[in-house]
């Protein structure tokens, strides 16, 4: 199991998204990403999960992907790809493994959440989720990179019970 360090801001307070929901979704990801090496690690694996606001997104959006706006999950991968092959190889020679960072707005994710017309906790999930998917090495840059990652984002979210977010239509 991954250690999910939560920094939980003021505004997510009131939500009905902590800890529970962050680790599960995180194990979910991991689940689905097909990286079972990484359920039952060897060596202690973690990832830093700090649920924001608006203006610290905006200002990490700003200095380290040149947007000048908030957006809704921002994710900070501390191992290339070469490491985190050894990682699943079981040959990258650390005593712990810090996957990245993943920070969230919560005004963007509560907004977005509204116009799909779900809780925020359920949307929430899904950028943890899309967050951890980044961290183990995937993207969204190209069409098919985007298609293999929206496909396992959308049977993660379906493993809980959480509706497909690339229809327009909530499933059931």
């Amino acid at each position: 199991m991954i250690d999910v360090e939560l920094d939980m801001g003021v505004v997510w307070s009131n939500s009905d998204f902590g800890q529970s929901e962050v680790e599960k979704a995180v194990d979910t990801a991991v689940r689905f990403a097909a990286m079972a090496e990484l359920a039952d690690p060897v060596v202690p694996v973690s990832v830093s999960i700090k649920l924001s606001d608006n203006a610290e997104v905006h200002a990490l959006n700003r200095e380290w992907r040149d947007k000048d706006k908030p957006t809704n999950v921002l994710s900070f991968p501390m191992l290339d790809d070469e490491e985190l092959d050894a990682v699943l190889n079981g040959t990258y020679d650390a005593p712990e493994i810090m996957l990245g960072d993943i920070i969230m707005a919560y005004e963007t994710c509560a907004a977005e959440a509204k116009e799909k017309d779900i809780p925020i906790a359920h949307h929430a999930t899904h950028l943890v989720i899309h967050g951890m998917l980044h961290l183990l090495g995937h993207d969204h840059i190209e069409d098919d990179e985007a298609e293999l990652m929206e496909a396992l984002e959308v049977k993660a979210l379906a493993s809980m019970g959480l509706h497909n977010p690339y229809n327009d239509q909530i499933d059931n």
